[in-house]
């Protein structure tokens, strides 16, 4: 049986355009993508300490859910009028598709208890030993790590609100490559 997927999308649109981003994402994009076959859930993020502004996170069954026939037809040259006028707009977006390395099967279902959420890509770094130590902190109530052709990504989810500062120690016993926190979205 495959692990579980990750489809991660940064992007920030410029500041007059934020409302109607927000609009397209809530009421097209979104509802639309967590609808597809083999998107386990989704999830959307605002940054605190880092950028871009804008986190969307889609937990999938495997990342076959990307090359389906489905996915496809609502993708890239397919896309929706709105999103082909919105996306070309955005600023800082990047698309990461990686496979749950640790603990392989984990989703997260929704924001509900996480008040902060950690991303913080590694080129190197051993997954379980990832895992199992920020899963160790008090206060954490999800640790994931994923594995895309450049290293690995650690999504590590707070019940209480945290700051940067407070989590370099541990964050830095290695070099990381981007370091972002996030809290819930809510409009």
């Amino acid at each position: 049986m495959a692990n579980k997927g990750l489809l991660l999308v940064t992007m920030e649109p410029p500041a007059g355009l934020e409302d109607e981003f927000n609009d397209w994402y809530d009421s097209e994009h979104f509802p639309q993508r967590c609808g597809l076959p083999g998107f386990a859930s989704g999830t959307r993020w605002v940054c605190l300490d880092g950028w871009p502004r804008w986190l969307a996170l889609y937990d999938l069954d495997s990342l076959a859910a990307l090359e389906t026939e489905v996915y496809r037809a609502v993708s890239g040259p397919h896309s929706t009028p709105w999103s082909k006028r919105i996306l070309p707009r955005t600023i800082g977006r990047q698309r990461v598709t990686a496979e749950q390395v640790a603990p392989g099967d984990a989703v997260l279902a929704d924001a509900t208890g996480i008040a902060r959420l950690l991303l913080v890509r590694y080129s190197d770094a051993d997954a379980a030993e990832l895992q199992n130590s920020w899963h160790a902190r008090p206060g954490v109530v999800s640790a994931r790590v994923f594995r895309d052709a450049g290293g690995l990504w650690l999504l590590a989810g707070f019940a209480a609100h945290v700051t940067l500062a407070e989590l370099a120690p541990q964050v830095n016993v290695r070099p990381a490559d981007l370091i972002n926190l996030y809290m819930p979205y809510r409009r």
